[in-house]
């Protein structure tokens, strides 16, 4: 892998202030968007159709289409964030509401399995799992959630219903950690371009490789990509064939989580009702702070992990977790 990767000067690498200033990564939906939406999820409940079966042919949105689909350069080659806004979540059902979300997300990428089950959307709210207990996740749990990439080119979650306290959702550009970590910390910089063991999931088949190789930023083809979810890494430390981290990897680990927590590159996003959040996971990190619910105010989201339709070439390093390193084809989420 090139550990010599130039600083990044594309849109990708924004800062909290351009998201702040510049608020054309929302979309706010129409009235026509919303009668559109009600005439596509009326037709699929008509034909009683499985949530395997909702696509763009099934969920036909004849002019919000055209947005969806221009959302699509926006989140693979621009910002790598759009928030649509505005969908009356309370009007519907929760099965009405997995086919909207389905049905819109089918306009951005095709929906990949989130589990061993295959399941193509899952419900996010706190299940009273630890998130480092053996099988924990971090969609059933309350916990704070550590800077992460999810195993996707796009993941998108809609916010059914808020907890009482918490829960603040933080986005980071990777680009511009990147930048700023090879200006400050060259060295620092080289080691996290260069090889992590990272071991696999619990929730993961067991017939995979229980280890694989991948850096944390990488580039190919002129696009950059990065996966990072610091849990992993350490998991890989359990085996007997994986070579301990070095003080340098730790140091460059510890400077990263840091960096990211840092207001030039900490994006505290407001997350409201109605709002689905499409994130591109190569140039941007997430993370969440601890939350509370009471029976009032109960967190609900719905999350879909997409293969983007137009989703750039990998590093090969990736193919142990993608599946495939071809870019727009159907890869990621669990490999099944």
């Amino acid at each position: 892998m090139n550990t010599q990767l130039d600083f990044i000067t594309d849109r990708s690498a924004w800062q909290p202030q351009t998201l702040l200033q510049d608020d054309s990564w929302k979309y706010y939906l129409t009235a026509q968007d919303l009668t559109e939406i009600d005439a596509a999820l009326a037709k699929a409940e008509a034909a009683k159709l499985s949530l395997s079966q909702i696509n763009q042919h099934t969920f036909v949105l004849p002019t919000l289409s055209k947005t969806l689909v221009a959302m699509r350069q926006d989140v693979e080659n621009d910002l790598g964030l759009k928030v649509i806004k505005g969908l009356p979540v309370a009007k519907y059902s929760k099965d009405a509401l997995k086919i909207i979300f389905l049905g819109i997300g089918h306009y951005l990428g095709w929906a990949l399995p989130q589990s061993l089950h295959g399941e193509l959307l899952q419900e996010v709210f706190n299940r009273g799992e630890n998130l480092y207990a053996n099988s924990g996740r971090g969609t059933n749990t309350s916990d704070k959630l550590p800077w992460h990439t999810d195993r996707s080119d796009v993941v998108s979650l809609l916010c059914i219903n808020k907890s009482a306290t918490g829960g603040e959702s933080k986005l980071a550009s990777l680009t511009n950690v990147y930048n700023k970590i090879k200006q400050e910390r060259p060295d620092l910089a080289e080691v996290l371009c260069s090889n992590f063991y990272h071991g696999r999931a619990p929730f993961e088949d067991k017939s995979l490789s229980p280890w694989y190789q991948l850096p944390i930023f990488t580039q190919c083809k002129g696009k950059f990509a990065s996966r990072y979810l610091r849990r992993f890494i350490e998991l890989s430390q359990d085996y007997p064939d994986v070579p301990k981290l070095t003080d340098l990897q730790v140091e460059a680990l510890d400077y990263l989580d840091n960096r990211l927590e840092q207001p030039d590159v900490c994006f505290n996003l407001q997350f409201d009702v109605g709002d689905i959040q499409l994130v591109n996971n190569f140039t941007i990190c997430h993370s969440r702070n601890t939350y509370t619910d009471t029976p009032e105010h109960t967190r609900l989201l719905m999350r879909l992990w997409l293969a983007a339709y137009e989703g750039r070439t990998l590093a090969p390093e990736f193919e142990p977790l993608y599946g495939s390193v071809e870019g727009g084809v159907k890869r990621g989420g669990i490999l099944l």
